[in-house]
Formats: C-alpha cells, structure tokens, sequence
C-alpha cells in the first residue's frame, strides 16, 4: 500500500522563523529597550550623586584641612555639570540677633554660587550649594539633602552656634562653567574669614534668614525644603523654630534660641575648570 505525504512549501517555513524573528526584536523593542534605558539612566544618577560628594569633599579639604588646591578626575554622563557663580543665583542667608525683641544684622554674606548637575531625562537637578548636597525635581516642589553642611550646634553650658559660607565662583570674567563627558574639576581656596560673637553668661536669640533660589528652571521653591529640613532636625539644632508662609520664592526665617556663641565661617572657592 502506497503512503502519500505531504508537502511543506519552503516559503511557509521561511515567513514563519522570520514573523518569530521579528516578534521577538518587536518585544525586545517595547519592552525591553525602555527598561535598558531607564536602568542607564539610574546608573547616570547614582554615578553623579556620588561624584557631586566627592566635590563636596574635595571642598571639605579646602576649607577645613587648609588645602590650597584640589584636583578631580571625573565622568558627566545622562546630563551637565555646571558651576553657575554668585551674579547667577539668587540664594541667600542673612544672621541677625534678636536683643530686646528687634532683630539686628551680625552678618550678611554675598551670594552664594553652586555646582549643579542637570540630567537630561530624569528631570533631576544635584547642586553643591554652601557645602550642601541637594537633589531636587524639577517637575514638581520639593528637595532632599544628600550629604549635609558643616553646621553645629553645641548644646553644653554654653550654647555655641557654628555655621559656615561657602562662595564658589569662577576665574573667567563670565563666572559660569559647564562641561560633559570626562573632564578634571581644579578648585583653589581663595580667601577665608571667621567672625566670633561671644555674649558670655548672656544669650540671645539668633535668626538666620534664607532666601531661596528662584528660577524657572529650577521651580519657585529652589532648595527650601532641604534646607527646612535640616534645620529643623531637633537632632542636630535643638530648639529651633520655623518662620515663614511657606510661598514658593518666600523668605524662611529659622530661630535659634538662647544663644551664647556664634561662630561664622566664610570661604570663598574659585573654580579654575570644570
């Protein structure tokens, strides 16, 4: 008995591994792609978070180990780094104490500039601003500090209030610098400052004052919540109080109660190349 078999055409078996062929970078495409993509980007934040406290610390160094020059190799990648100097900001602190209930100027420093870091699809701003280091979105309110200022409050028998002002600017007549890719950050200590203010058994208390950023850019509330929120901690500064309506672009005014001693320390950084 005779067996018939069938025939399987070669086109059939053809168009049915390359429909398999193209599912499959179809999928990849939709689905895997973005999740690369979104993974990169992450990878770019972490990388800049940990550089911009590398800056930081490079800072450190120069104001309070009394280095006179620093010098980082460092990777921009998913974004820009740039320094934007005191004629391009607009943040501010003001230090006033309060005798007999009228508050009176101890100390005004300049602008302040910033190092700041702009992602390009995060959304996401990192900026070294007076030896703080914060992150903000832009697309919405609100901030975070990733690594804190070097501001104490000692809380023995005398109260004694250390707070420090960092200036960063530029050599260049512009007094703003930015750069992407692989690059070499050189700082140098220009000038440094300290004002002590010593009552004695007296104490008073200090308002310090901060004016936040407020640019399109960056959104109306600036840094102000990271600022709050460390000033605020009962931890570091016991007996502090919050002033302000809480406006974007409004003043916030922090009271530090019974103080004995203040301490201000003022620097000011050039940035040579970024």
């Amino acid at each position: 008995m005779e067996m018939k078999r069938e025939a399987v055409s070669e086109s059939i078996g053809y168009l049915i591994i390359f429909s398999l062929i193209l599912t499959g970078i179809g999928l990849i495409t939709l689905y895997g792609y973005p999740l690369l993509m979104q993974q990169q980007s992450s990878a770019n934040m972490r990388n800049m978070e940990q550089t911009m406290i590398v800056l930081q610390n490079d800072i450190k160094s120069l104001t309070y180990k009394l280095a006179n020059y620093k010098e980082t190799a460092l990777r921009v990648s998913g974004g820009t780094l740039s320094l934007y100097g005191p004629p391009y900001t607009d943040q501010r602190f003001r230090v006033e104490v309060v005798d007999g209930g009228v508050p009176q100027d101890l100390f005004i420093p300049p602008r302040l500039g910033e190092i700041r870091y702009s992602s390009t699809n995060d959304n996401t701003v990192i900026t070294l601003e007076n030896g703080a280091v914060i992150e903000k979105p832009l697309a919405s309110t609100g901030s975070f500090m990733l690594a804190d200022p070097r501001w104490y409050m000692d809380t023995s028998s005398v109260r004694t209030l250390i707070i420090s002002f960092m200036n960063v600017s530029s050599s260049g007549s512009s007094d703003t610098l930015s750069q992407t890719g692989i690059g070499t950050v050189r700082m140098r200590l220009l000038r440094s400052n300290m004002t002590i203010q010593d009552w004695g058994a007296s104490s008073y208390d200090v308002k310090i004052t901060y004016r936040p950023l407020n640019t399109a850019t960056i959104t109306p509330d600036g840094y102000a919540v990271a600022w709050k929120t460390y000033l605020t901690d009962t931890n570091n500064f016991p007996g502090v109080t919050w002033s302000g309506t809480g406006a974007p672009g409004a003043d916030d005014v922090y009271t530090f109660s019974s103080i004995n001693k203040v301490v201000i320390k003022e620097y000011d950084v050039m940035v040579e190349t970024l």
